[in-house]
């Protein structure tokens, strides 16, 4: 069995993985600070805690260093020594320069050595569509293992040496989280009530405010070394503020036609913007199709998952508010953020509901024309409300049956189901009940 070791396996981003990889059946190990903390998350991802990190590393055929970016090199420098000819060591860090040069130097020859930043947060619910950027450095077997484990998820892979890399986040990561860090700190020192400037949003300071939330609502600490150790984060700030300090001095002093070229020339400069437009017009239509959906739901019965803990809720839609959806279910009041939930398909409610009570059984015996269905008839008793399955099990043509006639037995299995709609039913469409 292939062992996966895991160094800072019990903080939130390693143990998404020692969680995924648990599941798939590999052997996983993790390190932590905290014994006690260790030991609870390795019970509660399926690994086994290991005290001591080159313990650790000298045991796995996978070897990942998934600790903050300011300990990243001086874990490699500890473990790398530790891991055995013939095994996987990577990475999981937002800068690639530093950390590969110290895998490379430390780590024995026969050592595989492939830098990885996976494009993500750990609140994801899977890997498929994800990036994944790959920095190989000395591969063999365990590359086209990485590479196929990775294609059996469906994420998406990326290619590059870990100096492109590092350049490409200067402008990915440290300009974007630059920019809206400095977007929200104008909101505080201008006073802004964020809220109630929500009510005069457009659709587009709607989905940015979103954004910048996300952002600040990160570990400041990370998003701290992601700005410091990135070896380009510093030339991409000065001209982002030289940018806007010019772009202010144009406004200030009226100069309108040379805004209008600034602005000219960064459209052209960003390719094409009609696609843009369509994407942003998608994300757009999305957050207020939902919001229509559940409003256009309220006194029916629906399902809502929450998208970070998995939970699902079946209740009754009272009430239907911007930021906020409340359910009755049974006899309790549920309010939940629309922001965390995510509206099901109709058909989960009569999937989960089948799941937690009990089901009800009837047998339906029917007299037809010898032409009809039996198959066709049953299609449409499925979509009687609350009807799970329905079976023709026999047909009779003898004694007692018209010519030209036949019985059918029809089993229906549901959960409340309407079996007098049921009836309605088969007898509107011509047939008998006996």
């Amino acid at each position: 069995m292939t062992t996966i070791s895991i160094i800072g396996g019990t903080g939130e981003f390693g143990r998404v993985f020692a969680r995924v990889f648990s599941r798939e059946g590999y052997e996983v190990l993790i390190t932590g600070r905290d014994e006690a903390k260790g030991r609870r998350v390795a019970s509660e991802v399926g690994a086994r805690f290991v005290r001591d990190n080159r313990s650790a590393a000298a045991q796995g055929d996978v070897v990942i260093v998934s600790v903050p970016i300011e300990s990243t090199v001086g874990v490699i420098e500890e473990v790398a020594p530790e891991v055995r000819e013939g095994s996987l060591l990577t990475d999981f860090t937002s800068v690639k320069v530093e950390p590969c040069r110290a895998m490379l130097k430390h780590a024995a020859e026969g050592v595989e050595v492939v830098g990885m930043h996976p494009m993500f947060g750990p609140r994801v619910p899977s890997l498929e569509g994800m990036v994944f950027i790959l920095t190989p450095l000395r591969t063999g077997r365990w590359w086209e293992w990485l590479q196929g484990w990775l294609q059996s998820h469906r994420a998406r892979v990326v290619v590059t040496t870990p100096e492109e890399h590092d350049r490409m986040m200067s402008v990915v990561q440290c300009m974007t989280h630059f920019t809206y860090i400095s977007a929200a700190s104008t909101l505080r020192e201008l006073g802004v009530d964020v809220k109630e400037t929500r009510k005069f949003a457009s659709p587009v300071y709607e989905l940015m405010l979103d954004l910048i939330a996300r952002i600040v609502g990160q570990n400041p600490h990370l998003y701290a070394s992601i700005q410091l150790h990135n070896p380009f984060a510093g030339e991409v700030r000065r001209r982002f503020v030289e940018s806007a300090l010019r772009l202010r001095e144009v406004l200030d002093s009226g100069r309108r036609e040379e805004f209008v070229r600034i602005m000219a020339d960064a459209a052209k400069h960003m390719g094409d913007v009609t696609s843009a437009m369509g994407r942003s017009d998608k994300a757009i239509a999305a957050l207020k199709e939902e919001f229509r959906r559940l409003k256009e739901s309220r006194g029916r019965e629906v399902a809502l998952r929450h998208i970070y803990s998995g939970a699902v809720h079946v209740g009754v839609v009272e009430e239907v508010e911007p930021e906020s959806v409340t359910l009755r279910c049974g006899r309790r009041r549920l309010r939940l953020k629309l922001a965390n939930v995510e509206l099901l398909p109709e058909q989960e409610v009569l999937r989960i509901k089948a799941q937690r009570l009990p089901h009800e059984t009837r047998d339906f015996s029917v007299l037809l024309p010898e032409h009809a269905s039996p198959e066709v008839i049953a299609g449409l008793v499925r979509g009687v409300r609350g009807v799970l399955e329905c079976t023709p099990v026999e047909e009779y043509r003898g004694r007692g049956i018209p010519e030209g006639m036949k019985s059918v037995l029809f089993r229906v299995k549901g959960v409340e189901a309407d079996f007098e709609e049921v009836e309605r039913l088969l007898t509107g469409i011509g047939g008998r009940l006996r």
